[in-house]
């Protein structure tokens, strides 16, 4: 992955360099971080379930190929003299489709490579591998760019993609056992979604995430035009100004993370957030070569500081069966802002020029960081996430099959002392996100209007084998929550659960007249 990181920075030089030579429009060199950003907006969610329910290795495998293929067509178009800005552009979307399907499974296999105990070890070394092929991709791509021209860079980019190609053929991926059939990717989604929506803590880090990307994508996507602003020419000074970004990430993953780990990610995410905003408004007003290495390099440091930390968050935030989902949308959002703060500063950009749009976005990233900090970012590392499987399962008496397209509806009745029903009733407020978080598609509390001490809980799943997976991700955490309301109840005997299959009727009645018929 590091050789084909540094593939992907060289990329970004070849084709940075190679369209501001076909079009200087800010605009138009904007759309290349722009459509890669997109893609990711677009794919995230569908790549991260289908990480969750089909062989990783194959998902990653085929957009290891898809890669290569784009890359070498890109090639071939470019050596010719063939590639107009508007091809380059549709190569670069190509590209950013298959890094938006392999991202999200890129990032779990890291951590199943490795020890459970090893894998946000591992998670911030496969960050810091990024940032190193930015600090060296960007140089070797600008000496291959005087050298042979961008075709070359382009070549040795499709050439990166072969080392992982080998290693996942080679790699003999352990085969995960499962009881339950896999999720169907539509399905996959929409409870990953219902899950996301029903979290506090994931909701925070998406706001956050929103807030930063809009303005902090400012330099990211107009950095190979101010580069080629300060270098003029030489392309070797070109590719040291954007490689100074990966530098300043390299160093800051390497010395700067580890050293920090002590302090709360929401002060190490606010003090970077501040630092990129001053560095942006210096770089605003430089007029010589090292204040603007200087600039690039603290943005660069800066940046990887958040997107660790952010990383930390989406991992540590969820229980292990929606992980992937929930990183992939984590990515969607973060990409997303990146996307459209593009399209924004390539317009500001256009209109009164690169210094002023990064001023402008200095200022802007200062006032996001403000408004967006009642959303605090609480990595829950000292909560307990593994499936607790506590739940007994149900005697079955009836044929499930002819209900598989039935919902399921389960009912939990308590006996409260009426003096602690408010006690109780709070305490179900928090098993509420939990039914909800986990599958359920609705959930309700209903309180006996003759029987005083009397409450029954419902929700609904959308069918048995749903049903099915919420016994799975119920975690050890959420079973202390479920213990806290159940200790309320003064019954002899537990709560009584019950689980009703809806029928269905109208298909019941179609059979009847149909053997009337007959």
């Amino acid at each position: 992955m590091f050789a084909s990181d540094i593939g992907a920075a060289m990329q970004t030089v070849g084709s940075g360099w190679l369209m501001t030579s076909l079009a200087p429009s800010p605009f138009v060199v904007s759309l290349l971080q722009m459509v890669t950003s997109l893609s990711i907006f677009l794919l995230a969610l569908p790549a991260g379930a289908l990480a969750d329910i089909v062989d990783r290795r194959k998902l990653f495998l085929a957009t290891q190929y898809f890669s290569l293929a784009v890359a070498a067509i890109l090639t071939i178009l470019t050596f010719g003299g063939f590639t107009t800005s508007s091809i380059l552009v549709v190569f670069t979307l190509l590209l950013g489709l298959g890094n938006a399907m392999s991202l999200p499974v890129n990032i779990v296999i890291q951590t199943e490579l490795v020890p459970k105990k090893k894998a946000l070890a591992a998670m911030t070394l496969f960050s810091v591998a990024i940032y190193i092929g930015l600090a060296v991709g960007p140089l070797i791509g600008g000496l291959v760019v005087a050298a042979a021209g961008p075709w070359a860079v382009f070549m040795l980019n499709a050439l990166s993609f072969v080392g992982v190609i080998v290693f996942l053929h080679r790699w003999l991926k352990p085969q995960e056992r499962k009881l339950l059939p896999p999720e169907q990717v539509i399905g996959a989604i929409r409870t990953g979604l219902r899950y996301m929506r029903h979290s506090l803590h994931v909701r925070a880090l998406f706001v956050r995430d929103f807030s930063l990307t809009i303005c902090g994508s400012a330099l990211v996507s107009l950095l190979p035009l101010f580069a080629r602003n300060e270098a003029g020419q030489n392309s070797i000074l070109f590719g040291i100004l954007v490689g100074a970004f990966g530098i300043g990430g390299m160093l800051s993953g390497l010395i700067i993370v580890p050293r920090i780990k002590n302090i709360s990610i929401e002060k190490r995410v606010t003090s970077a957030t501040i630092l990129y905003a001053v560095a942006m408004a210096i770089l605003s007003f430089q007029h010589d070569i090292i204040t603007a290495f200087i600039g690039i390099f603290a943005v660069g440091t800066a940046l990887i500081v958040i997107t660790s930390s952010l990383n930390f968050v989406a991992y540590n935030s969820v229980s292990s069966w929606v992980r992937t989902r929930v990183v992939s949308v984590h990515q969607l959002v973060y990409w997303g802002g990146v996307a459209l703060g593009s399209i924004v500063w390539g317009i500001v950009a256009e209109i009164w020029g690169v210094p002023t749009a990064l001023l402008a976005a200095s200022i802007g990233l200062i006032i996001g960081l403000v408004t967006s900090t009642r959303y605090k970012l609480k990595p829950l590392t000292d909560v307990d996430m593994t499936p607790s499987m506590h739940w007994s399962m149900p005697r079955v008496m009836i044929d499930i099959d002819e209900h598989e397209d039935g919902s399921v509806l389960i009912s939990i009745e308590f006996e409260i002392d009426p003096k602690h029903s408010h006690e109780f009733e709070s305490a179900m407020h928090k098993v509420r996100s939990l039914r909800l978080r986990d599958g359920a598609i609705n959930w309700e509390l209903f309180h006996d209007i003759e029987n005083p001490s009397r409450y029954v809980e419902m929700f609904t799943s959308e069918s048995w084998t749903e049903h099915l997976r919420q016994h799975e991700r119920i975690t050890k955490a959420d079973r202390i929550i479920e213990q806290h309301a159940i200790s309320f109840h003064i019954g002899k005997d537990p709560p009584r659960v019950s689980h009703l299959i809806s029928e269905n009727t109208f298909k019941q009645n179609h059979k009847m007249k149909k053997e009337d018929k007959v």
